[in-house]
């Protein structure tokens, strides 16, 4: 039987659009592949850019009084960004071992960040006593007192006035009892004191009366200074 030139044509074409078929879903099957690899390099690429954008930094485990020797339970550690503005000022993971056993200078809150300035080096003075000064609520600002405040302490003796102490942090006040102003005794405010801080105040409580003064927020005073008119 002899094939006609159409039929022949039919035949031998026959198997082309199967073949065009299968390009077709070989490359869309690559082309997903393709676009799948790229989606996972990406986002594995944000993943580290976003890990070194972070730096981790140290805040307080619980409130920590100054004075207070550090080790590693006494913080944990969270994440800052790393454009943070003040992070070349707080301590970070790596500098925690460094910093076994140095002192706080000043107290600090539960979850508070840990900045430099407020370590010194053991053995370094620098507000690492604390003191009690016992007077009347009328003259510790009317009670109003917290921890934390900053305090000046004035002592009057024989009618004359003078700053003993200035820039002193409250590290405790105790509760106001009931009918406690002029009670001398019942009430006192704990503070943050240095050696020669801690004699000053020890002598012008012995000498005579002392006033403490609230300076949160205000510029700090030289006591050695007279701050008369």
């Amino acid at each position: 039987m002899t094939l006609s030139p159409s039929t022949k044509q039919r035949e031998a074409g026959s198997p082309q659009p199967a073949r065009r078929r299968l390009g077709r879903r070989l490359s869309s099957t690559h082309v997903l592949i393709a676009i799948v690899v790229i989606l996972a390099f990406v986002l594995n690429l944000l993943v580290l850019q976003d890990r070194s954008a972070t730096t981790l930094v140290a805040v307080a485990n619980q409130r920590l009084v100054a004075g207070t020797p550090i080790d590693a339970s006494s913080f944990r550690l969270v994440t800052v960004d790393s454009s943070f503005e003040g992070l070349s000022d707080l301590v970070t993971d790596e500098e925690l071992a460094a910093l076994e056993d140095w002192v706080l200078s000043r107290s600090i809150t539960e979850g508070g960040l840990i900045d430099h300035s407020a370590l010194v080096e053991p053995g370094a003075e620098a507000g690492l006593r604390s003191m009690s000064l016992p007077v009347p609520v009328e003259h510790a600002a009317g009670g109003a007192l917290v921890e934390g405040d900053r305090v000046d302490v004035i002592s009057v003796i024989d009618g004359s006035a003078a700053f003993v102490a200035a820039d002193l942090e409250v590290v405790a006040v105790s509760e106001s009892p009931s009918g406690a102003i002029g009670s001398i005794g019942e009430y006192h405010v704990v503070v943050s004191v240095t050696a020669d801080d801690a004699l000053n105040l020890a002598a012008a409580l012995d000498a005579g009366s002392v006033e403490i003064v609230r300076s949160t927020g205000a510029e700090t005073i030289d006591p050695g200074r007279d701050h008369g008119p």
